[in-house]
């Protein structure tokens, strides 16, 4: 008999439970807000203790499954406002107005492990003892000193793989970009990937190449000559099972990066249900921090490449490709296929793997020791992620 707490039957070969998502940006969770999330198909309540500490309990109460996020605090446990449970922030009953007040074991509601890191918070869905913070992914970048970081959220109606492949091939900047961040170095750049743990890594040297149109105007607000030539690099690493940090920029042809211009963005792909993705993303700069126009124009600039250009064409692939997974239908490849292809592989892995116990395991390997072994980048501007 199925629990009353797991999710519906999945499209596609499902999710990895035992791993950390992205369950909101820690500032969409204050006060006494009930905030409800469906992660992996999973109903979640978040809200914050008294103390600040924030909490992941089921949002359906297990007597008429009514949501708890339409019922009230009372201090720092929930009360269901269809027939008046409370439920602690360990998920168990701790009052029932009714029966004599005799609570039962089945009255209780999933707890989730949750970690507060940064502007994150991140949620568990799996074992609750195999959750472990080591195993959440590096993105230090957010909490390091002398950065600045902008961010947003964008709700996809489409699967987070499919979100993948697009951040894994940068290729389609010069098409689907085309104004913004495209490049024509792109295209023709050569594609480094390597494994190594649960993550993948798609590095893009373009040497020698105009500046893409939304680098030009940054370099012409910074007083840089945008007509010269440059040395652009993208390098994206990704996390399974939906996260992602590219280390992307330019500077002067030979020149190290100190000398350009350069950002982190981050990419937070939380899946809702088979077709329909949460996305955040951040764009971490260390470059004029204390100026709020720079942070309109890179505001303004992610906005639109991605909720104008990129997401309607994800949207589409999945309405054409309804409940049929991509693989299915054997897609022709290309080369900038191959990063995607990989990071699929390991997902799949990984979701049949945990029958046996098996748990991701990021890389730990620094990015610019992994390019060092690699025999395909020219003079690459090292890495500091």
């Amino acid at each position: 008999m199925a629990s009353r707490n797991a999710p519906p039957a999945s499209e596609g070969r499902g999710y990895l439970k035992n791993a950390w998502y992205v369950a909101a940006w820690a500032d969409e969770v204050t006060g006494e807000d009930l905030v409800a999330r469906t992660i992996c198909e999973l109903p979640v309540l978040l809200y914050r203790k008294g103390d600040g500490q924030a909490v992941a309990i089921g949002d359906l109460c297990p007597h008429r499954f009514a949501p708890l996020h339409r019922g009230r605090r009372r201090g720092d446990d929930v009360q269901c406002m269809y027939h008046g449970m409370v439920f602690g922030a360990g998920g168990a009953c701790v009052l029932n107005p009714h029966h004599g007040g005799v609570i039962s074991p089945a009255m209780k509601v999933p707890a989730y492990p949750l970690v507060e890191r940064g502007p994150l918070l991140w949620i568990w869905t799996g074992d609750p003892a195999c959750a472990d913070a080591a195993l959440i992914p590096d993105f230090g970048c957010y909490t390091a000193r002398g950065f600045r970081t902008v961010r947003g959220v964008m709700d996809t109606a489409a699967n987070y793989e499919l979100i993948t492949d697009n951040l894994l091939d940068l290729t389609h900047a010069d098409f689907l970009h085309e104004g913004t961040l495209s490049s024509e170095a792109i295209t023709i750049s050569k594609l480094e990937t390597m494994v190594e743990g649960s993550s993948v890594w798609a590095n893009r040297w373009c040497p020698d190449g105009e500046v893409p149109p939304v680098w030009r105007q940054l370099l012409e607000r910074m007083g840089m000559d945008p007509d010269q030539k440059v040395d652009h690099w993208l390098y994206m690493r990704w996390d399974a099972p939906g996260h992602l940090l590219l280390d992307v920029g330019l500077a002067p042809v030979g020149r190290p990066r100190e000398e350009g211009y350069w950002v982190f963005t981050g990419h937070h792909l939380t899946p809702v249900d088979a077709r329909r993705t949460l996305y955040r993303w951040s764009v971490v700069r260390n470059h004029a921090i204390d100026d709020p126009e720079v942070d309109a124009f890179w505001q303004a600039s992610i906005d639109y490449a991605f909720a104008v250009q990129d997401k309607p064409m994800i949207e589409a692939q999945q309405a054409a490709l309804g409940t049929r997974d991509i693989e299915t239908l054997r897609p022709v490849a290309i080369p900038a296929d191959v990063s995607g292809g990989r990071a699929r592989q390991v997902l799949a892995r990984l979701i049949a793997g945990e029958k046996k116990g098996h748990i991701a395991r990021p890389g730990e390997t620094p990015l610019d020791q992994l390019l060092a072994r690699s025999a395909m980048s020219a003079s690459p501007v090292l890495p500091v992620v």
